[in-house]
């Protein structure tokens, strides 16, 4: 008799652990943020995407991306930014701008320890920014550079991740990583990440 009441009272704890787990799990992937269930399917896909701007792509050397740069400014494409730090693109919006109008992109990338892209370091500005022109005020830059990012790009939208104590708008679409912030009244930063890199594994449930 004793046996088979122990019997029937491990049979209800294990139904009842069971409804604990199921529920456990269930209740995890309800709080996943959109950000962790975007990379979790985007990775799930096994897709690489490598390009990142003007031919210059994940994987490419250090010496391939001077190459490339070399190669862009024969062209009048680019030239050296400011302080000789990063390459200027100079281009004129007429698809999310209502008006032609110029931007200016300061672009570097940062490499592994066998010189290989693995982020691409991204800042947009006005041309013609001045502190009491509103319309060109980074608040507005950033909506237009993320609607930018999505025609240069196409694929996922964009989601919000915490990054760094912040809510940040961020795009992923297979390995590649897009975060976009305000760096102050007149710049807006980008930086386009491989998250399949070493360097950035340990960011790919959190965003940060």
């Amino acid at each position: 008799m004793f046996y088979l009441q122990n019997m029937m009272m491990n049979s209800r704890f294990i139904k009842y652990s069971s409804s604990l787990i199921f529920f456990g799990t269930t209740l995890i992937g309800c709080f996943q943020s959109d950000y962790t269930r975007l990379v979790k399917s985007e990775l799930a896909k096994g897709v690489r995407y490598d390009s990142l701007l003007l031919g210059i792509r994940f994987g490419d050397t250090r010496n391939d991306f001077y190459g490339k740069c070399f190669d862009l400014n024969r062209q009048q494409l680019v030239r050296e930014g400011p302080g000789n730090t990063s390459v200027q693109y100079m281009f004129t919006d007429s698809v999310v701008h209502s008006k032609p109008t110029e931007i200016r992109l300061l672009f570097m990338p940062k490499y592994d320890e066998q010189n290989i892209i693995t982020e691409m370091n991204m800042e947009f500005s006005y041309r013609g920014w001045a502190p009491w022109v509103q319309e060109l005020q980074s608040d507005t830059l950033k909506a237009k550079t993320m609607q930018i990012l999505m025609n240069w790009y196409k694929g996922n939208d964009f989601v919000m991740a915490h990054i760094q104590n912040t809510d940040q708008p961020v795009k992923v679409d297979g390995n590649r990583r897009i975060v976009i912030y305000k760096l102050d009244p007149e710049r807006v930063v980008v930086k386009v990440q491989d998250i399949l890199h070493p360097m950035f594994r340990h960011s790919i449930t959190t965003g940060e």
